[in-house]
């Protein structure tokens, strides 16, 4: 079942709360540059790109990889469909964010924004996926519920 805008727009900014924090945390510390000063845009910037991703068939692509290897509604089927969610989350958030960080915040070369991608997709990679395990079943019961659907 499609979920409602407004299901996906609640849930995204339930979800994407502690995932912004983690991966914005993990990649100015890669970077050497855990500030509050280069945190609170970082974040702002990965918050907003989350919810945004929220309404790409991701988790759709997700679901449709899961199915084809496990039954619905259980362990494996839950980790299937968040390793292909969190492997498109990040792949973009490690893209723009590295980007911002690199281009625009500290004025680097192509071949440092390169590095610092392929530098940074695992360690955003292995708490984005934890994150998504532990957090989308608090996440979708609390949008459900505010939304009564």
């Amino acid at each position: 079942m499609q979920k409602s805008k407004k299901l996906t727009a609640v849930y995204a900014l339930i979800m994407d709360l502690p995932l912004s924090i983690v991966v914005t945390m993990v990649a100015l510390a890669l970077g050497g540059n855990l500030t509050m000063e280069r945190f609170i845009p970082s974040f702002c910037l990965a918050y907003i790109l989350t919810f945004f991703i929220n309404f790409l068939p991701v988790g759709m692509i997700g679901f449709k990889f899961a199915s084809k290897y496990a039954d619905n509604n259980t362990l494996k089927f839950g980790l299937l469909a968040n390793v292909v969610i969190a492997l498109f989350f990040v792949v973009i958030l490690d893209i723009v964010m590295t980007a911002f960080g690199v281009f625009i915040a500290s004025n680097g070369t192509m071949s440092e924004y390169l590095i610092a991608v392929v530098a940074g997709f695992i360690p955003c990679y292995i708490p984005t996926l934890i994150i998504a395990i532990l957090w989308y079943p608090v996440a979708d019961k609390a949008s459900r519920a505010i939304c009564h659907e």
